[in-house]
């Protein structure tokens, strides 16, 4: 009899085997792929809201900038209060660094919102400020700290700031300097209440030609220190507690006035222009040019109530205005002659390249500097002359001395930037 095998064999085992391990990997596989994408959600987002506190502490950092390099006025402007254009970390002129509120900036199409802050520091001892010198607002660091939209991404920038040295501790430290000889024959006076020289030449001064010229100084005996500013420059000489007269036709040339100096006069006038200046007539007109203040001869009246650098191309007129201010100055660089016909009133330095003819009254609050080019002065005539009324009164608070940046000269200081 034959035995039946009650036994059957298993089949399909390593085919569901097979099968469950593809399933668990697929599983995997999309738990991987869904944490990936979020990862990388999450980073994309992290970045685009990093990206939007840097573009507003950037935002920011620039209207810090723009703040110290601009202007602001004080008073309303008219003829008793007059305008007082400033610049720097103080444009209220209260003497403390300006604060501002948080700076709010909209997208285009007003869907989202970012925010920075910032703050101005002009403190000694800080990273843009040496240990020991003393603070001004002419120079200082910026901070900008920008947030975003939601305000959990932060970045904080910063840069330390100042002002080009246009002078480069070398500003006049006279009222009157030419190059060439002196020749003015009308009323005029020239003070210096802060050094012992009032004019300097290279060749000579002729006080003698006027029966009303005089220079003065401060009396013997008292120190700059003894002043106020107000005092120091005033115009009127009849006080004998504030004004010494040293020059005139009678007593000749005094101490005060330098004449017949062959270190002076040797000079070419690049050599000359460069005594002054930190950069060339090239790097001047170009400041001029940055601040849309270089002007022809025949446009001189635009620059009326400019401060800052000024540019005038070609012989020219002055017949009225004023240019700078006592906390505001401007550096008029006239690039051929100029005649002073009317009353012009300039608060700062006056270079000329060819002659001045001080034929009207010109008042001037800080340096007149001329050249004497030989091929721009009228042939047989000195660099300086004229029979107007001249009123120099040095300053060097409108020169090197200025309390607030001259406009148009701010810089970042190479390698300052900061932004971690």
């Amino acid at each position: 009899m034959k035995r039946l095998n009650t036994h059957k064999k298993q089949n399909g085992a390593v085919t569901l085997l097979t099968a469950l391990v593809l399933l668990i990997g697929i599983t995997l596989v999309t738990l991987l792929s869904a944490k990936t994408v979020l990862v990388e959600t999450q980073i994309s987002a992290d970045n685009y809201r990093m990206a939007q506190a840097v573009a507003a502490a950037s935002a920011a950092m620039d209207f810090g900038v723009g703040y110290f390099d601009g202007t602001a006025t004080k008073g309303d402007g008219s003829a008793t209060t007059g305008n007082i254009v400033i610049a720097g970390f103080d444009h209220d002129l209260n003497n403390v660094v300006d604060t501002f509120g948080q700076k709010t900036y909209i997208s285009n199409d007003d869907k989202q919102t970012t925010t920075a802050t910032l703050t101005f520091n002009n403190a000694a001892g800080t990273r843009c400020v040496a240990a020991g010198s003393t603070p001004n607002m002419k120079g200082g660091l910026i901070t900008a700290v920008g947030f975003s939209d939601d305000g959990l991404a932060q970045r904080t920038i910063s840069q330390c700031i100042g002002t080009l040295d246009i002078f480069a501790s070398n500003g006049p430290k006279q009222a009157l300097i030419s190059r060439g000889d002196v020749g003015l024959t009308g009323n005029y006076q020239v003070i210096n209440r802060y050094s012992n020289t009032t004019a300097w030449s290279g060749k000579s001064v002729n006080i003698g030609a006027s029966a009303t010229a005089s220079t003065f100084l401060r009396p013997i005996g008292t120190e700059e220190s003894s002043y106020t500013r107000a005092q120091l420059e005033d115009s009127d000489t009849t006080n004998n507690y504030t004004s010494e007269a040293v020059s005139d036709r009678d007593k000749g040339n005094g101490v005060d006035i330098i004449a017949n100096d062959p270190s002076l006069n040797s000079l070419t006038g690049d050599e000359f222009f460069n005594n002054f200046f930190y950069g060339d007539r090239i790097m001047m007109e170009s400041l001029a040019k940055n601040l849309d203040q270089r002007y022809s001869a025949g446009d001189i009246d635009s620059a009326d109530g400019k401060t800052g650098v000024v540019w005038i191309e070609g012989d020219a007129t002055m017949t009225g205005g004023t240019y700078g201010t006592a906390d505001s100055p401007v550096i008029i660089i006239i690039n051929g002659n100029l005649r002073a016909a009317g009353t012009p009133d300039i608060n700062g330095m006056l270079y000329v390249r060819g002659q001045l003819d001080a034929a009207g009254t010109i008042g001037v609050l800080g340096s007149v500097v001329v050249e004497g080019d030989p091929a721009m002065v009228p042939a047989g005539e000195d660099p300086v002359v004229g029979a107007g009324g001249v009123d120099l009164i040095y300053s060097p608070y409108t020169l090197d001395r200025s309390a607030n940046p001259i406009v148009g000269t701010t810089t970042a200081i190479s390698g300052s930037w900061r932004d971690w």
